[in-house]
């Protein structure tokens, strides 16, 4: 809970340092993206503090291109 609760205290800092300037510039595209990718790292964050496994992106990656590198190599 203590982990949670940090991550969640140091997003709120990542947002109020760096969301007003954008704002401020009209940049909504940015915002949009940077809400979007800190969302998206909360909740991975989140997720490993309380334990849960991530799936690991490369295995995927490894997965799809598998069959292109044996038709590559034969």
């Amino acid at each position: 809970m203590l982990k949670t609760i940090g991550i969640l205290i140091i997003a709120a800092v990542m947002v109020i340092s760096e969301v007003p300037p954008l704002v401020e510039q009209k940049q909504k595209k940015e915002v949009i993206i940077f809400s979007i990718l800190l969302f998206l790292g909360i909740v991975l964050s989140i997720l490993v503090a309380l334990g849960v496994t991530v799936p690991n992106p490369l295995d995927f990656i490894s997965y799809v291109l598998k069959p292109l590198t044996k038709l590559i190599s034969k």
